[in-house]
């Protein structure tokens, strides 16, 4: 695949029809809806030329609904361009489609390129730039638009969007969770504007550009990357049974950030949060998923109250506020975890990820309308028994039961969040040996009933 070939815009039908009967074998053809950001995996089933129309069927069924008229994008596996296309007509399978009015040629790709949708949260790290305005050691983390072994399209935020242009020369360190040792060097070799669903809502403007790298991603790590995640359900009744119990807590919560925001040590700190959304939605999926766990296993083991559930929703909130700024240190889960990937961050990022439980635990201790013990969960969170977490090596004696609790359900949100097939069975097996001792226990317990 070379993205920096020349272009040539056709309205021919011939060539049209050419470039539709070359795509047709391939199951990597999709539309894409632009009102609604959706990507619709589709086949192409038969290609009627004497009425200029199209036979799709859609890859998979459920929550797609296509509707005459409808405009959207047919998107080639075998080009690199959408095709505006119309809704001419429904089947039991999928619709008839008319004949894209014009068409860009390209040379066919050379290897398969898997296109994403921005809820499939595939990035990229480029560990350095050169010939450009970033420092040197500055590290990016990108969404990805679509790749193939030899290059990628990459979506750049309004905040990013100034740092690269045509022609930087990049090192691709990662891609999603997977390291490129050594990295892969590359250069953008196009940028055009991108517009995308601002993260309050409305539209912001930013960039799509496209990188040629000087050698293959290897295979396997392109073949592991492209695998599309199970999507976590968070209305599992693994994570929380009751549902009404689950809409209790929702409801504390939106209370919560409310409240929250509005406090002045706070405000700018939940105002980056929000900033980070579109770049990195784990971080508040995170703490969704560990307020409703905290919750629901402490009420079954007795802990809490009603009344105390705020104290959790609370500490779910404040507990990764020093990683806001930088979404991707909270997904290190312990100090095992920072030494082995810090090689990949900055001095200042370093120092960020320690000063987490520190940062969150003083947040608390400073609010007059804090919680008992919420300094003490926050400071222990990042805590083993064993005496190999920070900040202070505590052992199993010195936790706090909440703090206990609290840090089997980070654990377990962030197993879920990494572990497409998970069950709570597996968890508990694989994690009792690291959190030993009464109260890690009781809560293991609870989790399994």
């Amino acid at each position: 695949m070379k993205t920096n070939k020349s272009y040539r815009l056709s309205g021919r039908f011939r060539e049209i029809l050419e470039v539709l009967q070359k795509a047709k074998p391939s199951r990597n053809n999709s539309l894409w809806r632009t009102q609604k950001r959706q990507l619709i995996p589709i086949i192409i089933h038969q290609i009627y030329p004497e009425n200029s129309t199209v036979e799709i069927s859609l890859q998979k069924s459920g929550n797609t609904i296509l509707n005459v008229g409808d405009e959207l994008y047919l998107k080639l596996e075998t080009r690199d361009s959408s095709f505006k296309t119309k809704v001419k007509g429904l089947t039991s399978t999928g619709a008839i489609l008319e004949f894209p009015v014009e068409i860009v040629l390209s040379e066919s790709r050379a290897e398969t390129r898997q296109y994403f949708h921005p809820t499939d949260e595939k990035s990229v790290l480029l560990k350095k730039v050169k010939n450009s305005i970033l420092p040197s050691d500055r590290v990016l983390t990108i969404s990805v638009a679509d790749v193939s072994q030899t290059g990628m399209a990459l979506i750049l935020t309004p905040q990013q969007s100034s740092s690269l242009q045509v022609k930087d020369r990049i090192l691709l360190s990662a891609i999603g969770i997977f390291k490129i040792q050594p990295p892969i060097s590359g250069e953008i070799v196009f940028k055009i504007s991108h517009e995308t669903k601002g993260v309050l809502g409305g539209k912001e403007l930013g960039s799509k550009i496209g990188i040629q790298l000087d050698k293959k991603i290897p295979k396997a790590t392109f073949d592991r990357f492209c695998i599309r995640e199970k999507k976590v359900n968070i209305n599992d009744e693994q994570i929380v049974k009751d549902q009404a119990f689950r809409k209790t807590v929702n409801d504390k919560m939106k209370k919560m950030v409310k409240s929250l925001s509005r406090k002045k040590n706070l405000k700018n700190i939940f105002t980056e949060l929000d900033s980070k959304q579109h770049e990195q939605p784990y971080l508040k999926l995170h703490i969704q998923m560990l307020a409703e766990v905290m919750c629901g296993l402490g009420m079954n083991l007795g802990w809490v109250s009603e009344a105390t559930l705020d104290k959790l929703i609370y500490v779910a909130f404040l507990h990764d506020a020093r990683y806001f700024s930088s979404p991707k240190l909270a997904k290190i889960q312990s100090l095992k975890d920072f030494e082995i990937n810090k090689k990949d961050f900055t001095l200042v990022e370093k120092n960020i990820f320690l000063e987490g439980p520190t940062y969150s635990a003083n947040l608390a201790r400073e609010d007059s309308e804090s919680y008992p013990d919420a300094p003490k969960i926050l400071i222990q969170q990042k805590e083993l028994p064993d005496g190999s977490g920070f900040p202070f090596g505590a052992t199993s004696l010195q936790f706090i039961p909440l703090a206990c609790l609290f840090i089997v359900s980070h654990y377990f949100v962030d197993y879920v969040l990494t572990h497409p097939d998970w069950t709570v069975t597996d968890f508990v097996k694989s994690h009792q040996k690291l959190l030993k001792g009464v109260y890690f226990q009781k809560v293991f317990q609870a989790m399994q009933k």
